[in-house]
């Protein structure tokens, strides 16, 4: 798979099976959190997250989060590193993939605040109420992504809702450390409305660069696209539906990993 974003060709090639889909729109079946937003045609917004003071609280309490998270995976952290310099303190990938177990599938209830504070602008934002919290397992989570510069970290393109239990959500980007116009979250605008029959996928998990993937993987896309890297800056979160294709997001710095915190939101 061949795309570019920002003028820079980036590519995968996924092996095992690969198929097109059906005729079928998927969000035509589900809840479109995005309908009554001023972004609903392009299927993602870029949006103020919080208040100053709030802000400044979170971004204290997220640092201080991370750096203890990094800890108890046996890093080597003190009160001064910077956050974007993590790739120096992995050495190896099974290091790597040791601090990422400790960064992921993490209970809202340690949400750097409180997370009703992220429901409410959410919600405001989406004009409906949610809550963040999974009405098909009823799980409460969420994640940081931690993507070293120059390394296979990110997943492949694809749509969260060829997974189970993704259906009827919207998605958050929150930039943390090193997410930039090199290295941020990669969309194609406007493809939640596209038919599975514009998309060729693997039938199953992607299997790129001997790293099993989850998610089935894009191979191909019929007719003209567009690829984009929205760049939300601090205090901006970036909200996008689930039937977006999305990933992909290889991070081009040079000397800074990129990290946001991703979570989802279903109405209430």
């Amino acid at each position: 798979m061949e795309y570019k974003v920002n003028g820079v060709a980036l590519s995968y090639e996924p092996v095992g099976s690969r198929a097109w889909g059906e005729a079928n729109v998927l969000l035509d079946a589900a809840v479109d959190l995005t309908a009554a937003t001023s972004w609903a045609e392009t299927g993602f917004g870029v949006q103020q997250l919080f208040s100053p003071d709030l802000f400044a609280e979170f971004s204290k309490r997220t640092r201080a989060l991370l750096l203890r998270l990094w800890q108890e995976a046996g890093l080597t952290v003190d009160e001064n590193f910077l956050l974007e310099n993590y790739h120096r303190l992995v050495p190896d990938f099974t290091t790597h993939l040791r601090a990422v177990d400790k960064t992921k599938l993490l209970n809202v209830a340690d949400f750097p605040i409180a997370i009703a504070d992220v429901e409410a602008r959410i919600s405001e934002l989406c004009r409906v109420s949610l809550v963040a919290c999974n009405p098909y397992d009823n799980q409460s989570v969420f994640h940081f992504r931690v993507i070293r510069p120059q390394q296979a970290d990110n997943n492949p393109l694809h749509r969260d809702v060829w997974l189970e239990d993704y259906d009827d959500c919207i998605n958050l980007y929150i930039p943390v450390a090193g997410s930039n116009a090199n290295s941020s979250l990669i969309l194609v605008p406007g493809s939640h409305r596209w038919p599975e029959s514009r998309i060729e996928k693997t039938e199953a998990g992607a299997h790129i660069n001997g790293v099993k993937f989850n998610v089935p993987a894009v191979t191909d896309i019929r007719g003209d696209y567009t690829v984009e890297r929205p760049d939300p800056k601090e205090n901006e979160v970036l909200i996008f539906s689930p039937y977006l294709i999305h990933g992909g997001a290889a991070n081009l710095n040079k000397d800074q990993t990129r990290i946001s915190i991703e979570m989802r939101l279903w109405k209430r």
